[in-house]
């Protein structure tokens, strides 16, 4: 009789970063409550008319890059081409921004 040794160490698969229910409801809550923000400050003027646009264009910005994180698996290994491309696109878009800004002033 032989006896079948099992040699685990070399045959381990590697371990990925789970991402539970828990992480995708808060993710969830924190959108629910900035886009509650955004509808707050525009509905109620309780911000400045002159700071209202860049508020909510912040709120985007944060909601996106949870959204990005936590739902598009941004912060997991194996993705770098993905960010490597949202990081040009900003590039482009804050290069066409800072463009047409210095062009109209």
């Amino acid at each position: 009789m032989s006896a079948h040794v099992s040699n685990e160490s070399t045959h381990r698969t590697p371990k990925v970063k789970k991402s539970g229910a828990k992480a995708h409801l808060v993710t969830f809550i924190v959108s629910i409550v900035l886009t509650a923000l955004a509808f707050i400050a525009v509905g109620y003027e309780v911000i400045p008319i002159g700071f209202t646009v860049p508020f909510i264009i912040l709120l985007a910005i944060v909601q996106a890059a949870f959204q990005l994180f936590v739902w598009m698996h941004l912060d997991q290994k194996g993705h770098e081409f993905p960010r490597i491309g949202i990081l040009m696109g900003v590039v482009v878009v804050a290069a066409t921004v800072f463009t047409f800004v210095y062009w109209l002033w």
